[in-house]
């Protein structure tokens, strides 16, 4: 079996859509052998969470050990070097017919987290550009064509398109951190309305602009609505960590800011 130029070009490849995509990896790939290992230096593998892959590091029961020590590396997203002795009389032995040893490396690819902004007023683009200096991959949504041109400058990706419609279209898992910073209550309670009622996987975070009194009544109106108290309870709002915000600006670092704690598990 053996893996060239264009097997590393499809993995490479792999890699760069699962980044745009959001889709987390890990690459193993052989750095050392000795004895006659299935596998060779520089042979490569891309697995994903699930399991499945692109690529080989020698097949059988190697492979197959690979697999599951990646999984350990994407949930702990550390990078692990191990060592596997393929002897077959071996107490450790992995019950290949061949010996040797392999040493592989396995790296996590992680995508950056995504933000979703909902509202391209001057709240939204100052948290969109310091969300993207946090490391977030930005998505900023608005109805309004003529702020088209401001979000771009600020994010990565802009929708032009009413927010509950928005909201329908786009793909939430445990990677993704919603902010709702339109530009009126009514449009904030109808992103909120929607955003909840998309059910699972849930976000990472998912904050609503607004005074306590605005908020309270948001509130009480998505309970009539029939949205849980369970659900309800996953909103930051008023959003933002509590530093005496005052200008859009500071306002956006206190967002941003509460966006990594929750990130970092530090909230």
């Amino acid at each position: 079996m053996t893996t060239g130029h264009d097997d590393s070009i499809a993995i490479y490849e792999a890699i760069n859509r699962a980044i745009q995509e959001g889709r987390p990896a890990a690459l193993a790939v052989v750095v050392a052998t000795s004895g006659s290992s299935p596998g060779l230096p520089g042979f490569k593998m891309l697995i994903f969470a699930d399991g499945t892959s692109i690529g080989t590091v020698g097949g059988g029961e190697l492979e197959a050990r690979i697999i599951k020590e990646s999984t350990h590396v994407l949930v702990e997203n550390t990078p692990k070097f191990m060592e596997v002795d393929l002897t077959p009389m071996d107490s450790d032995s992995l019950g290949m017919i061949c010996g040797g040893r392999a040493k592989v490396y396995i790296e996590p690819i992680v995508p950056r987290p995504r933000a979703i902004i909902f509202g391209a007023g001057h709240v939204g683009i100052a948290t969109a550009y310091i969300a993207g200096i946090a490391g977030f991959r930005v998505t900023l949504v608005d109805d309004r064509p003529e702020f088209a041109e401001a979000a771009q400058m600020a994010a990565d990706e802009v929708i032009i398109s009413d927010f509950e419609e928005a909201v329908s279209k786009l793909q939430v898992d445990s990677g993704t951190y919603i902010v709702i910073v339109t530009r009126g209550h009514s449009h904030d309670k109808e992103t909120l309305a929607a955003c909840l009622k998309k059910g699972q996987p849930h976000p990472a975070y998912i904050g609503m602009i607004g005074s306590k009194t605005k908020v309270r009544k948001t509130f009480d109106a998505l309970k009539s609505e029939g949205i849980s108290e369970e659900d309800i309870e996953r909103v930051h709002s008023p959003i933002g960590l509590s530093i005496g915000a005052k200008t859009a600006q500071e306002i956006a670092v206190s967002i941003v800011a509460e966006m990594v704690a929750a990130k970092n598990n530090s909230l």
